[in-house]
């Protein structure tokens, strides 16, 4: 990992993969490094230079000093002064799950100086949101979830995904969090007993680091009350909506309102897929991306 410098004695750790385009690559969360990016950063190391920025408060980079920066429009800011920092002209930027949540956030802040921008497994709305539209989001969730009812794992999963609001916000370990992040973690794939799934994410959760500070912040407020559609319409560069059909998190019914609010906007949703775009499609997730690039 490099660091550079923010300036009021603040730091960033990133590092850099691949050629091409340059691009600001957000890692989900909040609260997670950027390392488990990596394998997304690969897939297209070819057509984009990802620079892999960890995001405040995790890895290396200096936390915030007030939590409601830990908001997606907190760490927009935060990105654009790694951005300046590095001498970074124009960029796409591409964001994960929380990370893409953070990438829509960043192009319509700073749509000046974002050439395309890649939302991929993104959400648009927190839970006061999406209840006040219907609770499409809401529902999907749950039924998505029940896809899995019938495996050995599920009761354990389910039990730790219902309360994980509650003890997020008792613990002070953030171990705690990890651990509970490893026994919901078949929740966030289509097929979690595929061989090759199952691999990634023993692979996702050897990389899992948290901030729990950020993930407190979170829990506590910030995820309940989001609304990212005001702002969208001020992102008018070409942007890519992409999840996977079966993401119960992050799913159609985030990415359909998501998608509607922005000026040029292309939706691509991926069929018998989850949320773990990379590990679960990587084929079809790289097909969409590249075919949509310039």
């Amino acid at each position: 990992m490099q660091t550079v410098e923010l300036g009021s004695g603040r730091q960033a750790t990133y590092e850099v993969i691949g050629e091409g385009a340059p691009t600001l690559m957000f890692a989900g969360g909040p609260g997670f490094a950027s390392r488990y990016m990596r394998s997304t950063a690969e897939l297209f190391a070819d057509v984009l230079q990802s620079h892999l920025i960890d995001p405040h408060g995790s890895g290396g980079s200096t936390a915030p000093a007030d939590p409601a920066n830990y908001s997606p429009q907190g760490h927009a800011r935060f990105y654009e002064d790694v951005r300046v920092a590095l001498g970074l002209g124009p960029v796409t930027v591409f964001g994960h799950s929380f990370g893409g949540t953070t990438a829509l956030a960043y192009a319509s802040t700073y749509p000046e100086v974002v050439t395309r921008c890649i939302a991929a497994a993104a959400f648009g709305g927190g839970a006061e949101q999406d209840g006040g539209a219907g609770g499409a989001a809401d529902a999907e969730m749950e039924t998505l979830a029940a896809r899995h009812q019938d495996a050995p794992w599920y009761p354990e999963a389910k039990a730790v995904w219902d309360a994980w609001t509650e003890r997020v916000l008792a613990t002070d370990d953030p171990r705690e969090v990890e651990r509970m992040m490893t026994t919901v973690l078949p929740l966030y794939t289509a097929y979690p007993e595929r061989p090759e799934v199952a691999a990634a994410l023993e692979e996702f959760s050897k990389d899992l680091t948290t901030d729990l500070r950020a993930l407190k912040a979170w829990e506590g407020g910030l995820f309940q009350g989001i609304d990212l559609r005001p702002l969208l319409g001020a992102a008018r560069m070409p942007t890519l909506v992409i999840t996977g059909e079966l993401d119960l998190v992050c799913g159609p019914a985030q990415a359909r309102p998501i998608a509607a609010a922005l000026p040029d906007a292309t939706l691509v949703l991926i069929p018998d897929c989850g949320h773990m775009l990379a590990a679960e499609a990587p084929e079809r997730f790289r097909e969409a991306v590249v075919g949509w690039l310039p």
